[in-house]
């Protein structure tokens, strides 16, 4: 399980990587379109995996909670769709850039839970 202190490393790195990749992109004469697809595919990449915790927590506490977490969701789709809509079909942003940030933010996210050593589970008696 990835506790809240290590998801904000791993999101930290992760915009790292990205900004330096954005960084490199540009400096090697690619289009800004991709610079900006980078940052794009970080934001929608980053932004489910950090508001996984804070909507389950409020959709276990009651039945309002529920009804708040599944207005949230879809208000999440909403926004993911619509930069997506936008950027891509406006060509404000490159859609590789915008996979390559996604896949960028899941890959710190897996290598990190996987290089995490977890407690020793305990043993029971």
């Amino acid at each position: 399980m990835i506790d809240g202190a290590q998801l904000k490393r791993l999101l930290l790195a992760a915009a790292l990587l990205l900004l330096v990749s954005a960084g490199a992109s540009a400096a090697f004469g690619a289009p800004l379109s991709v610079a900006g697809g980078l940052a794009l595919g970080y934001i929608l990449g980053a932004a489910p995996v950090a508001s996984w915790a804070w909507i389950v927590q409020r959709a276990m506490a009651s039945r309002t909670g529920r009804i708040l977490a599944a207005v949230l969701l879809v208000l999440k789709l909403a926004f993911y769709s619509g930069a997506l809509y936008l950027g891509v079909t406006r060509e404000l942003v490159s859609p590789v850039g915008v996979f390559a940030g996604m896949m960028g933010v899941l890959l710190v996210l897996i290598v990190g839970v996987l290089w995490h050593k977890s407690a020793p589970a305990k043993e029971i008696s």
